[in-house]
């Protein structure tokens, strides 16, 4: 049985980062047999991220790399599309994780309402004595990732606006349609949902989340996903 090395469970979600819950998705879609190894302490995996997928020729890094890996095991993880579709559905999933995602975190990490909440399910793991330093300590290191990358340098309106766009692109790209590319979903939707079920999961009404909810097709699918894609998956409360 495959163990996949992951973030454990928090905020009503299967993990509290997205890509483990994406990898989680693209096993069921796979028919693979699999087991979570949840982990507090991203350092013990190879890239010192999670997730991370241990396989019987060793230990697959990534969400992205456990795609590949699941496909060269024959999974067709986008049925029914044609090559433009999947260069469509590529772009997609690389705008979802490298824009709105950054999103998301800064909501999670920069906003001190939400972090309010969030440090206490991030480190939930670590003794009450050193959560304060600890949470402390990676947050920094985080809100300078995101200056680093350049979302937490923007005002909240012109952040506002450039996360609204993706949201845009979602929006049309759906339809109203039941996945985002026809009657079944593909790894594109494995991408999607988690972040934008964790967006709407956000412990306090943030910009990002109200322009989410506002959106009757985005939030159908929300419910649609978690409903199907979610399905077998540990959540917590």
């Amino acid at each position: 049985m495959l163990k996949l090395m992951s973030f454990p469970p928090g905020m009503q979600e299967p993990s509290l980062s997205p890509f483990c819950v994406k990898a989680m998705i693209l096993l069921n879609m796979a028919g693979q047999s699999w087991a979570p190894d949840w982990q507090a302490d991203p350092r013990k995996a190879p890239l010192r991220k999670l997730p991370a997928l241990r396989t019987p020729e060793g230990i697959v890094p990534d969400s992205g790399l456990i795609l590949r890996w699941l496909t060269g095991q024959g999974a067709d993880l986008f049925p029914g599309l044609g090559l433009e579709e999947r260069v469509q559905a590529h772009m997609l999933m690389r705008m979802v994780e490298d824009s709105l995602r950054h999103g998301l975190t800064h909501d999670r990490w920069a906003r001190d309402d939400c972090w309010a909440t969030m440090k206490f399910a991030f480190f939930a793991s670590v003794p009450a004595p050193f959560r304060v330093v600890v949470s402390d300590i990676m947050r920094r290191q985080v809100v300078q990732g995101l200056k680093t990358q350049g979302i937490a340098r923007f005002s909240e309106a012109d952040r506002l606006t450039l996360l609204g766009a993706d949201l845009d692109a979602l929006t049309v790209q759906l339809g109203e349609g039941e996945w985002l590319f026809g009657d079944r979903p593909t790894a594109a939707d494995a991408t999607t949902l988690p972040v934008l079920s964790m967006i709407d999961r956000l412990p306090v009404q943030t910009g990002l989340q109200a322009n989410l909810r506002a959106r009757g097709n985005l939030m159908d699918y929300v419910a649609r996903g978690r409903a199907r894609l979610y399905a077998g998956l540990p959540v917590s409360a």
